[in-house]
C-alpha cells in the first residue's frame, strides 16, 4: 500500500529506528533477553515489548479512539515494565519480542495507509486520569520515532553491561 508522501516519510523515520533496534536486539539469547543488567532495570525484552506497548496505544486508543478491553490486558506487551523481576519467567526471545512489536508495527503502516497528509494536523485528544492529551497525529508520528530511539539507547547500554559488544546499528 502507498502512503501519501508526508505519512510516508514518517513511516520511514519509525522503521529506520526500528531496523536499528532489530539489528542490536536479534542475536541475543533468551536469558539476555530477560535477564535485568543493573538491579531494578527493566530488562532488554521488556523494553521491547515496552515499545511496541506504546506504539499499540497512541495509535489504538489515542487516535483510532479504541477504549481498552480484557483481551487487550492480556496482550504479551502489555504493562510489561510493571514487574521487572517477573518478566524472565516468561522466557520471551529475542524473536517473539521483535514478531510482536512488527506484528504492531504492520497494523500501524496498514493504518496510515489509508489516510492522507491532511490527517497529519488531525488532533485527538484523551483523558488519563486527570490530565488532558491532545495531539495531533504529526506529533504522535514523531513522538513515537523518539520513544523508540530513547528506549533503543536504552537498550544498547544494557546490552554492554550484560558484556554483549554493540556492533554498529547506523
Amino acid at each position: 500500500m502507498n502512503l501519501s508522501p508526508g505519512l510516508g516519510l514518517a513511516l520511514a523515520a519509525m522503521n529506520e529506528v526500528r531496523e536499528q533496534l532489530q539489528k542490536t536486539v536479534s542475536e541475543l539469547t533468551n536469558e539476555e533477553v530477560a535477564q535485568c543488567a543493573v538491579r531494578g532495570a527493566h530488562s532488554i525484552g521488556a523494553l521491547v515489548l515496552h515499545i511496541g506497548e506504546a506504539e499499540w496505544w497512541w495509535m489504538n486508543c489515542i487516535v483510532r479512539g479504541h477504549k481498552l478491553t480484557r483481551e487487550d490486558f492480556r496482550q504479551p506487551f502489555w504493562d510489561v515494565l510493571k514487574d521487572p523481576e517477573g518478566f524472565a519467567s516468561k522466557n520471551y526471545s529475542a524473536d517473539f519480542c521483535l514478531e510482536t512489536i512488527n506484528g504492531i508495527r504492520v497494523q500501524t503502516h496498514d493504518f496510515l495507509a489509508t489516510l492522507n497528509d491532511d490527517d497529519l494536523e488531525k488532533t485527538y485528544s484523551h483523558t488519563r486520569g486527570d490530565k488532558q492529551i491532545e495531539a495531533s497525529l504529526r506529533w504522535t508520528l514523531h513522538h513515537l520515532v523518539d520513544h523508540e530511539a530513547q528506549h533503543k539507547g536504552q537498550i544498547l547500554m544494557l546490552k554492554r553491561l550484560l558484556g554483549r559488544k554493540n556492533e554498529d546499528v547506523i
